[in-house]
């Protein structure tokens, strides 16, 4: 993205969520800037509004206090003339997990709960399914969980945190040998699907513990599926996102640092870093 943009004809920079400080009434940034050569200049204090038109949030979960002080001191600034993607205000509560909850009609079979009894019944009602943290990324914390794991208690214990600890559980979806569908949209529009195939000895379908990845067509599914959930990006200021699907369910929202650029433009994608920094 920083360097489409420089390729673009705009100068880039980047900072911590830590570098940034509030004087008055305005933001300022501790920037780095990058030279012609992609390399990293010594930063220097700025007036965020004044320097910049645009900032892009790109943190990865989980969602913690520092995050959270930056997005709420970005929310201010946007009051001062500066465009932040994704929205902060927004961000402060768009989980990547129970965002998906806005679309009952899209998912599939879903709960979130601490109690192991729940989710023993949701085994009995639904077969595997999988668990997942609420503030998880890259495929850390989740377990499939089946009625005749004789490990099965254990299982939901740890994943609960012995039932102190909200979890979501999804029916396991056998298509997910397939692939999850990770779908890239900006402004609402989808512009790129990966589809990631797990390893042969993982349930997970994430890039981080070995799932490959390739550049694939979009298809009916997540055509109807972006088109439902477009219009209410747009209106929350989620302006760039990552969707999972898998079997034609939406399974996750990926809003704060959604992944998949690279590996698009790799397998001969459509270059979504020049159409993001034109609509930025």
């Amino acid at each position: 993205m920083a360097r489409a943009s420089r390729e673009a004809g705009y100068e880039s920079h980047w900072c911590l969520m830590e570098d940034l400080i509030w004087r008055h009434d305005r933001l300022f940034v501790f920037a780095r800037k990058f030279d012609g050569n992609h390399e990293v200049l010594p930063g220097q204090w700025v007036d965020a509004a004044a320097h910049f038109q645009a900032a892009f949030v790109r943190t990865d979960p989980p969602v913690g206090r520092e995050y959270l002080a930056g997005l709420w001191l970005l929310d201010a600034a946007e009051k001062t003339g500066l465009s932040v993607w994704n929205r902060p205000s927004t961000l402060t509560w768009a989980n990547e997990k129970t965002l998906i909850l806005r679309y009952p009609t899209l998912i599939p079979p879903t709960r979130v709960t601490n109690r192991i009894d729940e989710l023993k019944a949701m085994i009995r009602a639904e077969g595997t399914i999988v668990l997942k943290p609420l503030d998880g990324n890259g495929g850390r914390g989740i377990f499939v969980a089946a009625d005749d794991d004789r490990n099965l208690s254990a299982l939901l214990e740890t994943a609960t945190e012995e039932g102190r600890r909200q979890v979501m559980a999804q029916k396991y979806l056998d298509k997910v040998r397939e692939g999850d569908r990770r779908v890239l949209l900006v402004d609402g529009e989808p512009l790129a699907v990966l589809n990631r195939l797990p390893a042969d000895d993982e349930h997970r379908a994430n890039m981080h513990v070995g799932a490959r990845a390739s550049f694939v067509p979009l298809n009916g599914d997540d055509l109807r599926i972006c088109s439902a959930v477009a219009e209410s990006f747009r209106e929350l200021g989620l302006r760039f996102v990552g969707l999972d699907i898998i079997d034609g369910f939406l399974t996750e929202i990926n809003v704060t640092s959604p992944t998949g650029v690279e590996e698009v433009l790799a397998g001969g994608g459509p270059d979504i870093c020049a159409h993001f920094v034109q609509r930025l």
